[in-house]
């Protein structure tokens, strides 16, 4: 895959892209699960990720009326995409109408359980909005999401300035909600191109619960990527989260339907879950993308051989 630079969520609340990313056309990888390069770039289907990187610019210029807009297009394609409705959230808090960031946190965590950030600011939104006991309750979950870290994942200062973010909150409701301060960080490029690189060599290592720790912060910054779904994908099936695992690749074939590793790996499931025909299906068209053959072709075969055998 051709690298292309991102930038990542590093230890607290917001990222900001300092360039525009490129949608991948056929990243991801082969049958192994790794990767040796950032994500791949494709100038083809750019815009939900284009649009996501205009909105964290939006951000940062505290121009929040046009990150709505900006986010609203990202929503449109990737209405279930855990990150973008964080940053849309965001943007609602950013213009104090904290009603339709409660909406949107409430998404995000729905569709990422383990967002601490979304957890972090939908606990103080559920305490100035007055209900303390929800409030308490995102604070629990990030007590237990603490604890699942072990201080040592890619989340871990990100999950203590949730936490405490949250007992702020409860403790003085009333108190102006801005995004600016000590609970705003701006990570760089290197950043981000080594956060990927280090969920790609974890998974090359077989410790996937470590790589979607990894993942999820590049998703945070880079927001709805076919490359970066696909891996959450990968890791998720060998966690044997095999509905999770599909939700990401359906994510990422959304987005991309020509992506290579997106279309190998959910061959791959098929095969795993005893689905010849569909995982026979895959092949079919990948052989179609591949018109002068790929890897990714091949390992899928290799898949569907060794099924069959």
């Amino acid at each position: 895959m051709k690298s292309s630079r991102i930038l990542v969520i590093a230890t607290a609340v917001i990222a900001i892209l300092a360039q525009t990313p490129a949608l991948a056309a056929g990243g991801g990888g082969s049958g192994g699960g790794g990767g040796s390069s950032g994500p791949s770039a494709s100038g083809s289907r750019a815009d939900p990720a284009k649009r996501y990187s205009q909105g964290l610019e939006f951000l940062k210029a505290q121009n929040y009326k046009q990150a709505e807009k900006a986010f609203d297009d990202v929503l449109d394609a990737a209405g279930k995409d855990a990150n973008a409705n964080f940053m849309m959230a965001l943007a609602q808090i950013g213009q104090q109408d904290f009603g339709n960031a409660r909406k949107y946190l409430r998404n995000a965590v729905k569709y990422d359980a383990n967002h601490a950030m979304a957890r972090g600011w939908l606990g103080a939104v559920e305490a100035k909005q007055g209900d303390a006991g929800k409030a308490a309750e995102q604070k629990t979950a990030l007590e237990a999401l603490k604890v699942k870290c072990a201080g040592a994942c890619a989340e871990a200062a990100a999950i203590n300035a949730a936490i405490a973010q949250v007992d702020a909150a409860i403790a003085n409701p009333s108190a102006p909600m801005q995004l600016s301060g000590a609970m705003t960080h701006f990570a760089s490029a290197n950043d981000g191109d080594a956060a990927y690189l280090q969920a790609a060599g974890l998974i090359n290592e077989g410790r996937y619960e470590d790589a979607l720790w990894s993942l999820r912060a590049a998703g945070v910054a880079l927001g709805p990527h076919p490359d970066v779904l696909t891996y959450q994908g990968f890791a998720n099936r060998k966690l044997s989260n095999y509905d999770v695992a599909i939700s990401y690749y359906s994510a990422a074939l959304k987005l991309d339907p020509e992506h290579r590793g997106a279309n190998e790996y959910l061959g791959e499931y098929y095969v795993e879950t005893g689905q010849l025909g569909k995982a026979n299906a895959q092949l079919v068209k990948l052989d179609r993308i591949c018109k002068f053959g790929c890897e990714e072709a091949e390992e899928l075969r290799r898949w569907i051989a060794g099924a069959k055998s």
